[in-house]
């Protein structure tokens, strides 16, 4: 299958800020955390704080690179299991890279497993979490647009009732009653239709046996 044809070059710009973006607000999240943890766990909180945030920060931005080259290189045209296995990819690339440069050789393949798995289980969560957000989306809306009939039908209504209004409000049945009227009136005026062409065609046929007469043109 021919895919797509790609913009020229790689798009660092599209895939590098992004990832600085995502790298920045780890880290962010890093410090926050190294703060807590410092103060309880380390004889230097400082320290910890800082190598917490630059190690969150290397997470992220590692993360979010390595997915978007895999989903621009692989899937062009990304679906929800796509978008799935790219992020389980760039999990486990991203805990092993990271844990073997901050932690050592040693965790490189725990780094590997357990970040494969958490980029899995965080995709799957956001898939649904996006999902549940686009039907409440969706259910507002329709609820909006029912909300909208509704008062256009009391406003009319509301015209419909007063005494000086030209026009009347008609419920559903008043309305199916008045449609069946006009269609007892129109098979009416069928039937008269009918009687009138069964005449002519009887006085066309009594001229026809009274040979010398031309028969009788019909009245409009």
């Amino acid at each position: 299958m021919e895919q797509p044809n790609k913009p020229y070059g790689f798009p660092a710009r599209e895939i590098l800020i992004p990832a600085l973006k995502v790298g920045a607000l780890s880290g962010a999240t890093g410090l926050l955390y190294g703060g807590v943890a410092g103060v309880l766990r380390s004889a230097h909180p400082i320290l910890f704080t800082v190598a917490a945030g630059i190690q969150w920060s290397a997470l992220g931005s590692t993360f979010w690179a390595t997915r978007a080259t895999i989903l621009y290189t692989y899937y062009p045209n990304p679906s929800q299991n796509d978008r799935r296995t790219a992020s389980t990819l760039a999990g486990g690339v991203t805990g092993g890279t990271i844990g073997g440069l901050f932690r050592g050789p040693r965790n490189v393949i725990p780094g590997t497993i357990m970040f494969t798995l958490f980029g899995y289980l965080g995709q799957k969560m956001y898939d649904a979490l996006d999902a549940r957000h686009s039907e409440q989306v969706a259910s507002d809306a329709l609820a909006a647009a029912e909300g909208k009939t509704r008062a256009r039908r009391r406003f009319w209504e509301t015209i419909a009732g007063m005494k000086w209004s030209p026009l009347t409000a008609l419920s559903d049945e008043d309305y199916g009653n008045m449609l069946k009227e006009k269609l007892l009136r129109v098979e009416a005026e069928i039937a008269l239709v009918d009687e009138e062409v069964e005449r002519l065609r009887g006085e066309e046929r009594r001229m026809k046996e009274r040979p010398g007469k031309e028969p009788p043109k019909p009245t409009t």
